[in-house]
């Protein structure tokens, strides 16, 4: 459950990147590496500091985005949560 939820996720941060032309290049190039991290996360065991970095991260992101992009920080959270929940 856990897994499709954090697919669901993925694919909407996917959905709102394609729709904000207002983010600037690195902020873009940045926030794709993490969701590429993300996925890589997912699918193997990591060690805890690997895990914590890149929590760190995503929550640089979701705070960066807050105020100009308030739905994709929120996302950025959601997957932090969801990232948590099935130890990663």
């Amino acid at each position: 459950m856990s897994d499709k939820k954090l697919h669901e996720l993925l694919t909407q941060v996917h959905e709102q990147l394609q729709q904000q032309k207002s983010i600037d290049g690195e902020s873009q190039a940045l926030l794709q590496r993490v969701l590429a991290d993300v996925k890589v996360a997912s699918g193997s065991e990591n060690s805890d500091e690997i895990s914590q970095d890149l929590s760190d991260r995503i929550e640089q992101q979701a705070v960066e985005f807050e105020q100009e992009h308030p739905t994709l920080a929120g996302v950025l959270r959601q997957i932090m949560d969801t990232l948590g929940r099935i130890g990663v």
